[in-house]
């Protein structure tokens, strides 16, 4: 991740922010959660990250606006477990307002795992294009506050987003809707301008590679919807509307930060100004637990360049690979993106830690941890790439004993990642939490 300022709205061309300060649900986000982060700094809106702790202990009483990053649901689920959940719900009935993008937009669904927030449901998966990423044009469908100053048609992100099993209601309405594919939108492991030049057969393509590959599965599809529930509202978006260096859908953010936050402001009553959530440690690390996070960073980065030699992968943004089909891309990535960042944060603000210094155990526990998991991805990696000379390799399923055992250890066996790479991420998650608070939350 590229370090911002952390407010800089005027040189982005917004107005400064004057509403109340986000809650921005951090858990199980990863390298969303950072991107979020990362834009609202660059648009100057004053957030606060919460834990789902924080919210199950009744947090989000003095925000207006809920934001929740991708990431899988499932896992989002597991953080807020019962209390969570209900404060949730109570939050948005009593009038306040819920923002989630890709996988915070699927934990509001009706579709498990998820929290029941509204009647709408996830397309089944053979319904809809499941890989789908890039740039994607997204069209305007009504008058909405939010597409104040924009123009009908504007282009996107999307990062391998679910649909919507779209029914429209007296509560829901459907803010914006798949237009066309942009330049770099990418099916699977296929760059669509490249496709149409070729006047592909993807009925062709689908067959060899067994999943939906053809856009039109996706265009004209419901991208953006907002539901009422209660007194609040929730705007959900499979667009990535946060993606570093969109302009335009950095634009319709801000303008949906705004309109929630107004209505919240009527519909719940005034509110006392929350406090930003103290971290859990009074101070950085020290040198010992920074040499820590220094090696477990770098065990991440020689991995990446391991992959980059062996063309596993290559980057695609400064913060997302571009993987080879049928291996884990997305974990290694976030890993690495993840350790950056953390150890980046973490050298912000030297400072004189306890005695002894409370970092240095999770430090020295997840440097441990860095270092086993990439010697075994190395292994999987290699065992991945001997078995593709023989066979389409898929990321689930069996391949053989030598990667089906690495596999299930590193990732476990569903597509959202267990194993110890679940835990690995856990240790990263919170611990990115508390150097991210003792930096200071805009606000």
């Amino acid at each position: 991740m590229k370090k911002t300022q952390r407010s800089d709205s005027r040189a982005a061309g917004f107005p400064p922010w004057r509403g109340a300060p986000v809650a921005l649900l951090w858990d199980q986000s990863m390298v969303w959660g950072l991107i979020c982060v990362e834009t609202l700094n660059r648009l100057g809106v004053s957030h606060h990250v919460l834990g789902a702790s924080d919210v199950a202990a009744g947090a989000l009483g003095g925000y207006h606006t809920l934001l929740v990053p991708g990431g899988w649901a499932s896992h989002k689920v597991k953080a807020l477990e019962g209390a969570g959940k209900e404060r949730i719900g109570e939050f948005i009935a009593a009038g306040g307002g819920y923002l989630g993008f890709c996988g915070g937009a699927g934990l509001a669904l009706s579709s498990p795992p998820a929290l029941g927030l509204v009647p709408i449901e996830r397309m089944p998966v053979r319904e809809r294009l499941p890989s789908a990423s890039g740039g994607v044009w997204i069209r305007s469908e009504t008058a909405h506050p939010a597409w104040k100053g924009l123009p009908q048609t504007i282009p996107v992100s999307i990062w391998w987003p679910s649909q919507f099993k779209w029914q429209a209601t007296a509560e829901s309405l459907c803010l914006a809707s798949y237009w066309k594919a942009g330049n770099d939108f990418c099916v699977a492991d296929l760059t669509v301008t490249d496709m149409k030049n070729e006047a592909v057969s993807w009925p062709r393509w689908e067959r060899s590679y067994g999943i939906n590959l053809d856009p039109g599965r996706l265009l004209g599809h419901p991208a953006i919807v907002e539901v009422r529930r209660g007194r609040g509202r929730l705007v959900l978006s499979y667009p990535h509307l946060e993606t570093p260096g969109d302009l335009w859908g950095n634009r319709l953010f801000h303008n949906l930060l705004v309109f929630l936050d107004l209505e919240a402001s009527r519909d719940s009553g005034p509110k006392s100004p929350p406090e930003a959530p103290a971290a859990r440690f009074s101070a950085p690390p020290g040198k010992g637990a920074l040499r820590l996070l220094q090696s477990a960073k770098e065990s991440a980065e020689a991995l990446i360049e391991f992959g980059e030699r062996h063309l596993f992968w290559r980057w695609r943004t400064d913060w997302l690979l571009n993987w080879r089909r049928g291996i884990r891309g997305l974990e290694y990535g976030s890993m690495a993106v993840a350790l950056r960042s953390l150890f980046a944060e973490a050298s912000r603000s030297p400072g004189i830690p306890d005695d002894p210094d409370p970092w240095e155990e999770p430090a020295g526990r997840l440097e441990s941890q860095v270092r086993s998991f990439c010697t075994l991805a190395r292994r999987l990696l290699l065992e991945e790439k001997r078995a593709a000379q023989n066979r389409v390799l898929t990321k689930l399923g069996t391949i053989d004993k030598t990667v089906d055992e690495l596999r299930g250890h590193l990732f476990g066996r569903r597509m959202d990642h267990g194993g110890v790479c679940r835990d690995l991420f856990d240790g990263v998650d919170d611990l990115l939490l508390q150097a991210l608070r003792l930096n200071g939350q805009p606000g």
